[in-house]
């Protein structure tokens, strides 16, 4: 029975880190996600330019995630004289205990078995994931304007998806996301009622207070190769806007 229900998702993220990426600081997380979305390698210019930190902040950023294994780094092929550059890529690492995905697996299978409505215990798992993650609550769109404060808030989706070890690309707004790998994808195959009913909830919880409503939360696993795909709303509910004004 497994063994049909994962040959009908053929499609999917990838598999990512179960190492968590929380530790470390936003500046930092967005370096490893633009090594992460590149299929090759970058050099400290190029991803300075495209994170918009200075060269030295990136360098050093690099060479953390290096000495941790996010990361790993080639010398470039030498030109003239000096040193040749050095080209940083990130790295698939290992499940801290190696356990942990097969733990996941474990408990989506005992939720999707033993609960009358699996899909909604896996939400509120998701929910509890998300007031447990640094910074949970730190979502600062509240009382702002409809467009700056959604934009705001959908960035801080984005920012706790990359800490938690998934791969994210977007829109400009970040009303359209691809995940592209997902630190738990086999357990998702195996009980995507369960699974991916976390993830939702670990999404909407994270938006709440910040107007936007989670009813408009949609997210469509194993929409393509290589992607599920995560819609966020684009304004404030006209409720919330209203209670937000003096």
């Amino acid at each position: 029975m497994e063994n049909k229900q994962r040959a009908a998702l053929p499609n999917g993220p990838r598999p990512g880190d179960t190492k968590p990426v929380a530790p470390i600081s936003r500046a930092r997380a967005a370096v490893l996600a633009r090594l992460r979305q590149n299929e090759g390698t970058l050099s400290v210019e190029q991803l300075s330019a495209e994170t918009g930190q200075h060269a030295n902040t990136a360098r050093e950023h690099l060479e953390a995630l290096v000495g941790d294994g996010y990361a790993s780094k080639t010398a470039a092929a030498k030109e003239g004289r000096g040193r040749p550059a050095w080209l940083y890529a990130a790295t698939a690492v290992p499940a801290g205990p190696v356990g942990y995905a097969a733990l996941a697996a474990a408990l989506a299978q005992h939720l999707s078995r033993h609960c009358d409505n699996p899909a909604a215990e896996g939400e509120a798992a998701g929910r509890a994931w998300a007031r447990a993650m640094p910074e949970a609550g730190n979502n600062t769109a509240t009382g702002t304007s409809s467009r700056t404060g959604g934009r705001s808030a959908r960035k801080h989706v984005v920012t706790a998806l990359e800490q938690a070890g998934f791969g994210v690309r977007g829109n400009r707004d970040a009303t359209e996301l691809a995940l592209t790998t997902c630190p738990i994808v086999e357990a998702a195959r195996d009980n995507p009622d369960v699974v991916c009913a976390v993830h939702l909830g670990l999404v909407k919880e994270l938006l709440a207070g910040s107007g936007l409503p989670e009813s408009q939360v949609e997210l469509l696993p194993f929409a393509g190769p290589g992607v599920c795909t995560l819609h966020l709303p684009a304004g404030a509910s006209p409720t919330a806007t209203t209670s937000a004004t003096p």
